[in-house]
């Protein structure tokens, strides 16, 4: 893709350069010997082209290696004989190169990036007849004091010293500012006694903010003139004015109301020019280095920053986001963070557009669309949003998010009511869209960035009320919160072991979703045991929470179950232990009935609001439960009954029977996947030849299913085993 549009390099600064390296006059840089010839080099630049983004999974574009190319292409203009046509050339691949380390600061180490910002600095210098030059040795400078102390090169290694040195020494001989904080830095790791002609010091003095906004700016001809004459208090007075009248641009923008004063705008410029040598946090950086460029377009290397922000946001919009819409670490706080900086920047590139052209605008429409979509579905009834990962400060919820943005929040109706997130692997159930609806949130991985260890976790709402959680403790300070045991989620001998390494989308999870009913399976595999847990979902009913666990000898099995609450308050469920049945009971608010099926050696114990069923027993294990909301101030509770199912040896076959107002299902499960499987203790015989039944009286779903038979009556006989097939009528 080409970088129109994206680069701060124009045509003439190629010929300007190509005209001056072909002088040779830079004798300093005759120190650096070209490994390859021309030629090679150009070869490599023509089949690879200077990529747009970021691209640190390419060998050929990571910081490193970008670096060696700059220090190879100076050295060729220091040795090899070109023509005009090689010159041009030449001066292109290493201003392309130059500008990318400058773009893209990220990488691994701090040797790599020492290395870069080495590079950085020496190129900077070797094009001190651009107007880039500049922010390009402030940037080198800046990332070498940050990194210099880390890697602490010694004099032997040439690798980082000569280039190093190389650019101290041009920098100085161009009287390029150098930042004092990096001369210090230098000084003291590399034991020199190097002295600078024009040394750059935060924060700036009035003299040198001058020196970086450009006079010519239309509007600023009388500050051009006071600061000429030697007036400063004029000038600042002057710009003061300037910007009073400017800001007004920005009416409907809050939070500018210091924007017109100049000790205000010198602060701003002296962050740009910080957050130019180091953009990080990347999303907020990035941002902010846009911001400031729209809103102080008198600043000298406005342009070029905008240029800056508009080819990271291209980069950004891949590297830190999944196509479905979420932000790769997982986290909603990481969500909320990037909504918040896109719509800042284009509310107020749209009082602007007029005059500044944003390059990848678009492409920042488009994505925030996409991550608003993504809180809309994923946000719970209560416009609340779910504790997964980091949750967003104070709970923030769809609405306040909207308001704090200045969204149009659309009452449009989404046809999807469950849906789907296959790369973040959060998949949602629900029922409806009302407030009163249930809800139920799968998290099937991958493992969030931050630690948390919640694969195959869930939560759920119904009713009005949260009845489903995660350990929040992690709030006050407990690292608890990033355990295992902060999830619902299973525990084997009271840990959870490191998974096998990941594909995104996870290839094993499977997710049907019709107007009946919802499916959703996972798996978390180790190298001593896998753990499948599925959920089927009886829409606006209950839940079925199926767990197999794989593996070896006896185990200690322990399901966690965080209850949540309506309030402050801690709610004590009842609990049966012999039935294995759990509920709570809280007048006003709705309940959830959490019922087990097989309760052979099976202890259930509460510790605060965490509900744990345990045993110890043989692997392979199966666990089947019921997740039963009711609705307030309603206390039915459905009876739940394993029954014995009849199939081969080797199939691991589970059944048993759902029974609330009157209406009785039946549930056969397969965990050998495709099997025949009958069952007599019903009021009818069932035979069966799927994975998967949900049977109530006629009505049936089949997953993985091919024949069903219920007393004298077929009421399914395929060809062939299909994904689903159902009759609910």
């Amino acid at each position: 893709m080409s970088l129109d549009g994206y680069t701060t390099i124009q045509s003439d600064q190629i010929e300007l350069l190509a005209s001056e390296l072909a002088k040779r006059e830079l004798s300093i840089i005759d120190q650096f010997e070209p490994i390859a010839d021309f030629e090679e080099l150009l070869t490599f630049s023509e089949a690879h082209p200077t990529p747009i983004e970021f691209d640190e999974q390419h060998p050929a574009w990571r910081l490193e290696s970008v670096a060696a190319r700059v220090i190879e292409a100076i050295a060729l203009a220091a040795h090899e004989p070109l023509n005009d046509i090689g010159w041009r050339l030449l001066a292109r691949i290493l201003l392309e190169h130059t500008e990318y380390l400058w773009t893209f600061p990220e990488a691994s180490t701090a040797r790599e990036k020492l290395a870069a910002a080495n590079a950085l600095t020496l190129a900077g210098s070797v094009c001190a007849m651009l107007p880039q030059s500049e922010l390009w040795c402030l940037a080198g400078f800046g990332r070498i004091a940050a990194n210099l102390s880390e890697v602490a090169p010694t004099s032997s290694d040439m690798h980082v010293v000569q280039p190093l040195e190389a650019a101290f020494t041009l920098a100085n001989k161009q009287n390029l500012p150098i930042l004092d904080s990096t001369i210090e830095c230098y000084n003291t790791v590399m034991n020199r006694r190097f002295s600078a002609n024009n040394k750059l010091k935060f924060p700036l003095c009035d003299q040198t903010f001058f020196h970086y906004l450009n006079l010519d700016f239309p509007g600023l001809e009388n500050v051009k003139s006071a600061f000429s004459e030697g007036d400063i208090a004029s000038a600042k007075s002057t710009y003061t004015a300037f910007r009073t009248k400017f800001v007004k641009n920005f009416q409907d923008t809050s939070h500018l109301e210091q924007a017109d004063t100049f000790s205000t705008t010198k602060l701003y410029l002296e962050c740009l020019l910080k957050l130019s040598i180091y953009p990080t946090p990347s999303i907020y950086a990035t941002t902010e280095i846009g911001i400031a460029s729209l809103l102080f377009p008198e600043f000298r290397f406005s342009e070029q920053l905008l240029t800056l922000a508009s080819r990271r946001y291209k980069w950004i919009v891949d590297a830190f986001f999944h196509p479905d819409g979420f932000h790769k670490d997982t986290s909603l706080r990481s969500q909320v963070e990037a909504i918040t900086d896109f719509s800042r920047f284009l509310q107020i590139y749209q009082s602007i557009k007029h005059l500044r052209c944003f390059q990848s605008a678009e492409e920042m429409k488009v994505l925030l669309q996409k991550l608003l979509e993504a809180c809309i579905y994923i946000r719970q009834p209560d416009l609340s949003f779910p504790l997964v990962g980091t949750n967003v400060p104070d709970n923030l919820n769809f609405d306040e998010l909207c308001s704090l943005n200045n969204i149009n929040r659309q009452d449009r109706k989404y046809e999807a009511l469950s849906y789907a997130f296959p790369y973040t692997g959060y998949y949602v159930m629900r029922d409806s869209w009302r407030s009163d609806a249930q809800y139920l949130l799968f998290d099937s991985g991958p493992l969030g960035k931050l630690g948390y260890e919640d694969k195959l976790s869930f939560v759920l709402y119904a009713h009005g009320c949260q009845l489903i959680t995660h350990d929040q403790k992690n709030k006050d300070g407990d690292s608890r919160g990033t355990a295992s045991e902060a999830h619902n989620i299973i525990l084997i001998d009271g840990k959870r072991q490191l998974p096998e390494s990941e594909i995104v989308p996870d290839p094993d999870t499977r997710w049907i979703i019709t107007s009946e009913f919802d499916f959703v399976e996972g798996w978390y595999k180790t190298s001593d045991y896998h753990h499948k847990r599925s959920i089927f979902y009886v829409k606006g009913e209950y839940f079925i929470l199926h767990d197999l666990v794989l593996g070896d000898g006896k185990h200690l099995l322990e399901q966690i179950f965080h209850l949540g609450a309506c309030g402050e308050q801690i709610i004590t469920p009842h609990i049966a232990t012999d039935s294995g049945q759990a509920w709570t009971q809280e007048s006003g608010h709705s309940n959830i009935f959490i019922g087990a099926i097989d309760t052979t050696h099976l202890d259930v114990k509460l510790n605060d609001n965490c509900l744990t069923y345990q045993t110890q027993c043989e692997l392979p294990a199966v666990f089947n439960v019921v997740l039963f909301p009711m609705k307030p101030n309603v206390e039915h509770r459905p009876e739940i009954h394993s029954v014995s199912v009849c199939a081969d040896a080797d199939v691991l076959a589970t059944g048993f029977t759902v029974q609330s107002n009157d209406i009785t299902d039946i549930f056969l499960i397969s965990d050998d996947g495709f099997a025949a499987m009958s069952t007599s203790e019903t009021e009818k015989k069932i035979e069966f030849e799927g994975e998967y039944l949900f049977l109530r009286g006629d009505k049936f779903v089949m997953l993985n299913g091919r024949y069903l038979k219920v007393g004298t009556k077929v009421l399914a006989e395929l060809d062939e085993p299909v994904e689903r097939y159902m009759n609910m009528d």
